[in-house]
């Protein structure tokens, strides 16, 4: 890890590199063989697994987690407190909002944004995503399935039921073809407040 010593100056561990105008504040780790571009701002507190690499002007916001063998494109921004496991793919231009968790062995697209808060759980893929906010509702049914309800910065509100994918009213629709009348009632009113 990337720490001071006695005198108040940095070790840099085996194999990495950081880049020029490249800010490493106090009290961040650095794992062994990261490769860290130009122009990055890595805020207070932060750890950065080993193996990582981060493109060129990225701002990894204070406090956060990032795991091993992590690639974060360029220009991308990563608010306070965001935990991103092992083995992740960010690409350019991602803005993650604060607080945001993201599971191990994910790839996000370029240019997404995902919204404050927000969980991803294991092995998701998110291509040209722009969430504002997402909820997984579990055993509505009482057959163990989740429910993904994303809403976009757009407004637009995506639902993820199984093998169904597709927008509110599309699953509504096919909720009352097949008589779920729950589903309908539950999924209608937290939509409303995603």
């Amino acid at each position: 890890m990337f720490k001071t010593n006695n005198l108040g100056g940095w070790i840099i561990p085996a194999g990495t590199e950081i880049a020029a105008e490249t800010g490493i504040p106090r009290y961040s780790e650095i794992g062994d063989g990261c490769k860290i571009g130009n122009d990055c701002t890595i805020g207070y507190g932060c750890s950065i697994g080993g193996g990582c690499t981060i493109g060129n002007c990225c701002s990894i916001g204070g406090g956060c987690k990032i795991g091993d063998c992590c690639e974060i494109g360029y220009g991308c921004t990563i608010g306070d407190g965001c935990k991103i496991g092992n083995d992740c793919t960010i690409g350019d231009g991602c803005k993650i909002g604060y607080g945001c968790t993201i599971g191990d062995d994910c790839k996000i697209g370029n240019d997404c944004t995902i919204g404050d808060r927000c969980t991803i759980g294991y092995g998701c893929t998110w291509l040209g995503v722009k969430v504002k906010s997402w909820l997984t509702l579990a055993n509505v049914d009482g057959s163990n399935r989740q429910i993904k309800i994303v809403r976009s910065d757009e407004g637009e509100i995506k639902i993820e039921a199984g093998c169904f994918i597709g927008t509110l009213d599309e699953f509504i629709a096919k909720a009352k073809s097949e008589g779920k009348l729950r589903y309908v009632a539950v999924i209608s009113a937290i939509a409303e407040h995603v």
